[in-house]
């Protein structure tokens, strides 16, 4: 395969911007939270932070009804800034169980370095800052694409960590656990790795990546280790490796440690990135066409959908479900939310976002009336883009014929 020329964050940004990610995946989590808690005002800070949104999306997979006053407690953890925020609080242990869990091997329990460690905490402070600043000083706009996603730091102290050198998980989105680091390039290296499946987790829920096929689809066995990893997970990896890939040609002198991944990355990134162009046909169509920008290939086209371009009748009237809600995020997209067990959440582009805005305030209208009101009438392609979005907008329970 050969080497791609595209810089990961500037094929990120093709996508959407980092910011952009961000705001999106912010009206994501400020519906979801609406659903179970409607009225509930929770600022940007706090629909970051990584406790929040893993008790968010817990309830969102059916785990029960939102904490709000766990979030709360969660977002007063004390951390301390060293490029991000880390954390520092003697309590954090309880607080941040969940990730510590998640992600501890077989066998360990592994316990976050705070300030009530003293100077051990004080001197892998000062060694994260430095790896943020390395970060920063060797690939300035890559660090910006990838830290913008990571919200929380917690440094493991070595003797409980279990071997895990960096870890993040999309259950607990934003927050990135490292082993205690001895050198800025272990830190640098654990948030390029990591900050690129941060990165992976937001585009995940706010573009077209994955779906339920991905459930279903055949596993990957990577030749250095015989692991069997699901397609969601082999994505990542593939999309991990890559970006550290690209990070490794720009550490010039810089000389990794024994755990690093920075020599193997292209050889592991290319293993894994021909087996997904030979199965894209299970990727959405934006995890496709990143999938051809990092390696250079093309990775095959979207499949036809079908019944889309059925005639539908013009004196049909439509309505919006009366439970349907929704959230508009700053870049003008729509998300929208249906309070069932557990609930349901799709993204809306453009035409069907203005087919629902039409139909709010409990409006009925028929398919000339919603024409016409679209500002697309006089465009040729107009009856098509409008059955498109009802077809799609009845697809997923959210308009119903009257």
């Amino acid at each position: 395969m050969s080497s791609p020329t595209a810089s990961a964050h500037v094929v990120h940004a093709a996508i959407a911007p980092a910011q952009v990610l961000v705001d999106e995946r912010r009206a994501l989590y400020r519906l979801a939270a609406g659903l179970f808690a409607p009225g509930a005002q929770l600022s940007d800070n706090l629909l970051d932070h990584p406790i929040a949104r893993y008790e968010i999306g817990r309830a969102l997979a059916g785990g029960g009804e939102l904490d709000l006053a766990l979030v709360r407690r969660a977002a007063a953890v004390r951390v301390r800034d060293a490029g991000l925020p880390v954390v520092a609080d003697p309590l954090a242990a309880e607080l941040v169980e969940a990730p510590l869990r998640i992600v501890a091997p077989p066998g360990a329990s592994p316990e976050p370095l705070t300030e009530a460690d003293g100077e051990r905490f004080e001197a892998a402070l000062d060694v994260v800052a430095g790896g943020v600043r390395l970060l920063r000083r060797l690939v300035p706009e890559a660090a910006d694409d990838l830290l913008a996603h990571v919200s929380m730091l917690v440094v493991l102290t070595r003797e409980t960590s279990g071997g895990v050198v960096s870890a993040s998980s999309r259950y607990v989105p934003g927050i990135v656990l490292i082993d205690e680091p001895s050198t800025p390039l272990e830190v640098a290296e654990a948030l390029v790795h990591e900050g690129a499946h941060e990165k992976f987790f937001d585009l995940a829920i706010t573009r077209e990546f994955l779906d339920v096929r991905a459930e279903e689809a055949e596993e990957f066995e990577n030749s250095w280790s015989h692991a069997r990893w699901p397609l969601e997970q082999t994505f990542a990896a593939w999309h991990a490796y890559s970006c550290l890939a690209q990070f490794a040609q720009s550490c010039g002198d810089e000389q990794p440690g024994p755990s690093s991944l920075l020599p193997v990355a292209r050889e592991r990134a290319d293993e894994i990135g021909r087996w997904l162009l030979s199965h894209s046909g299970d990727l959405r169509p934006d995890a496709r066409w990143l999938l051809g920008a990092l390696t250079g290939q093309p990775a095959g086209t979207e499949p036809a959908a079908r019944g889309r371009d059925l005639p539908m009748a013009h004196h049909v009237t439509f309505r919006a479900l009366p439970d349907v809600r929704s959230e508009r995020a700053g870049t003008g997209r729509t998300v929208v939310g249906r309070p069932a067990s557990p609930p349901e959440i799709f993204w809306l582009d453009a035409d069907a976002s203005r087919v629902l805005d039409l139909l709010g305030d409990g409006r009925s209208l028929c398919f000339r009336d919603l024409l016409r009101d679209s500002g697309w009438a006089a465009e040729p392609a107009a009856a098509h883009r409008l059955t498109v979005a009802l077809r799609l907008l009845m697809a997923a329970s959210i308009i119903e014929p009257t």
